[in-house]
């Protein structure tokens, strides 16, 4: 499982960067944990995407974007990055939630700036005595017990669905009005009978002293578990697989030179993982395409970018 090119990321920045890179015939793959969980995914309604007239969904332009990065060789991948290793000159290692080690040359990081923006009260204080962020990893722990899942993403819905097959009673505390997701998926969750979907639930504490013992919602309402997984969403950018091997500002956002190359040569990062004031769909996608570009001219030894005009 060796590669030119390993993106970690699949939303607009991370497709476009794709497109080229396989165009270029260099073997890539693109890990991505949801094809609807990033920002672009999530928005209803795009109208001003260049040589795009009609209105169409985030979710469809991503669909686009994929079709033509596999339309070049693009390999795509469903699966959470947990880890990477970026001391090798040539050798970057990725590490996946169910088990598997991806090689490359090089890395474009493109996971996006959907983090959480902030604690909830007791999350901090109870971090792995009961509060987890993925389910996939700690599921079985829950055999038996109640437990929650906090979020309105399609992560969050997939990792409930996960959990509901090990613990005896699962909620799904969606903070919005409904969950707007894709309808198969949500089919599957509403038939699941273990699995309770809770809307417009917004969480103010986690309480438990030595592990989770309830979650008190805004309302004032206390609903009891044993555990809580916490999918909100929010500014910060997606960087905690990195485990700090890469530069950062004091926001937490990458450092990159005018080549989108982070502190570690052969490893890039692109759109709102640097948390950019301009957040546009063109924006992160001409980011892509510049990494891209210099990724290439890393691998081969290259003194300029190769133009890619015809």
């Amino acid at each position: 499982m060796k590669y030119d090119i390993i993106i970690i990321g699949g939303g607009p920045a991370g497709a476009s960067a794709a497109i080229y890179t396989s165009r270029a015939n260099l073997t890539t793959l693109v890990l991505d944990k949801s094809t609807t969980g990033g920002a672009l995914g999530m928005t209803h309604k795009i109208a001003n995407y260049p040589g795009v007239p009609e209105e169409l969904s985030g979710e469809e332009l991503l669909i686009r974007m994929k079709s033509q990065a596999e339309g070049f060789g693009t390999e795509f991948k469903k699966t959470k990055v947990q880890g990477v290793r970026l001391d090798g000159e040539n050798n970057k290692l990725v590490y996946t939630n169910t088990g598997d080690v991806f090689e490359s040359k090089v890395l474009i990081l493109a996971t996006g700036g959907m983090g959480k923006s902030k604690s909830i009260p007791g999350e901090d204080e109870l971090l792995g005595k009961g509060v987890s962020y993925c389910a996939t990893c700690d599921a079985a722990f829950y055999r038996d017990a109640v437990a929650a899942v906090a979020g309105s993403n399609e992560e969050a819905v997939e990792e409930a669905l996960v959990l509901s097959r090990f613990a005896k009673k699962v909620y799904l505390l969606n903070p919005k009005s409904k969950l707007e997701i894709n309808a198969d998926l949500l089919a599957e969750a509403e038939a699941k009978e273990n699995l309770v979907i809770q809307n417009g639930k917004r969480i103010a504490k986690v309480n438990g002293e030595f592990s989770v013992k309830s979650i008190t919602f805004r309302s004032g309402e206390e609903l009891k578990v044993d555990g809580i997984f916490i999918y909100l969403t929010g500014l910060k950018p997606i960087i905690d697989y990195l485990a700090g091997a890469l530069e950062t500002t004091k926001d937490s956002c990458l450092n990159v030179n005018e080549n989108f190359e982070t502190s570690v040569p052969g490893v890039f990062a692109v759109g709102d993982i640097l948390c950019r004031e301009i957040k546009q769909v063109v924006v992160a996608v001409s980011e892509g395409v510049i990494a891209a570009l210099n990724a290439d001219k890393y691998i081969l030894g290259r003194k300029k970018i190769k133009s890619d005009y015809n």
